[in-house]
């Protein structure tokens, strides 16, 4: 046995919050799973959101943190309460099969899709972006709404040359995203050993290793530049730290993406934002998901 798999059932609307809270506890990318693509017994409009956890990890420990958030979430309001959980070992070979069954191409947008590396995809047009994904056991499919936010931010942002700093990357895929868009320099960072395999071969799949610098560490710790454009999609908990490290690293009318943000926490973090000097230029939510664009306020015309 390689691997434990993790089962919350749920309804459709609660998937994504389910798929932030396996983020929010380390497990990385999630698979969804409906009544089409899986053998499992669900009730109509209910789907699975599973993750797997390395056979090494404590699995009591982490049940018991799953259900701690699941309860918070449902005394919130956002979840129904006693979602069914199930869990099972899984070898590597089963892993991998079941992953790839699950993962198929995302079009984010009418210019960028995100394809499998294993399958063969031809583009609708000149002008279709692909950028190919592993995303093993780092986050960042590209199915994500949180992920699909930010491709949407990008594209209204990012012009060509741009230097683009890419906070906690995960698999890559805002970085590489922002390369296909024609940025200048990128840096991405990511603090997870495990998922910085998989972001390496996602680099080199795409032959964008030597155009993306990718460096482990804190937020941007590692950095000692500045950037037109810093990026990050995470988990409020990560992005607020990451506040006070943003002035340092902007050139000016430097411009900032922030996603990974559920309802809940949104004003939260658009007031962190505007006190620490920064004014919102752009708000987009999609499935209870906020993703803010800002830029200093002094920098901002009235």
């Amino acid at each position: 046995m390689d691997w434990w798999q993790v089962r919350v059932d749920c309804t459709n609307d609660q998937v994504e919050i389910i798929a932030n809270v396996f983020e929010d506890l380390g497990t990385g990318g999630v698979q969804i799973a409906d009544q089409e693509t899986t053998d499992f017994q669900l009730a109509a409009g209910w789907q699975a959101v599973i993750a797997y956890l390395p056979a090494s990890r404590d699995l009591a420990n982490f049940m018991t943190a799953l259900r701690q958030q699941l309860a918070k979430l449902a005394t919130a309001g956002l979840l129904k309460s006693d979602l069914p959980i199930a869990t099972k070992d899984i070898n590597e070979a089963d892993w991998q099969t079941s992953w790839q069954d699950f993962y198929q191409p995302i079009q984010l947008s009418r210019y960028l899709t995100i394809v499998p590396q294993w399958q063969k995809y031809q583009p609708a047009s000149a002008t279709e972006q692909v950028v190919y994904l592993n995303p093993g056991k780092s986050f960042g499919t590209g199915a994500h709404t949180t992920s699909q936010l930010a491709a949407a931010a990008l594209e209204l942002t990012l012009r060509p040359h741009m230097a683009v700093f890419d906070v906690g990357t995960g698999s890559g895929i805002l970085s590489l995203l922002a390369w296909k868009l024609g940025a200048g320099r990128i840096v991405a960072t990511e603090i997870d050993q495990p998922s910085l395999t998989y972001t390496r071969d996602n680099l080199a799949f795409n032959q964008a290793d030597k155009a993306i610098e990718l460096h482990q560490g804190s937020l941007l710790e590692p950095v000692r530049a500045q950037a037109n454009l810093i990026v990050a999609n995470m988990l409020p908990e990560a992005l607020l730290p990451l506040i006070p490290q943003l002035d340092a690293h902007l050139l000016p009318q430097g411009q900032i993406i922030y996603t990974g943000i559920i309802a809940e926490q949104a004003e939260k973090m658009k007031q962190a934002l505007v006190a620490a000097g920064f004014a919102i230029t752009l708000t987009i939510s999609q499935n209870h998901w906020y993703c803010f664009r800002a830029q200093r306020q002094s920098e901002v015309a009235d």
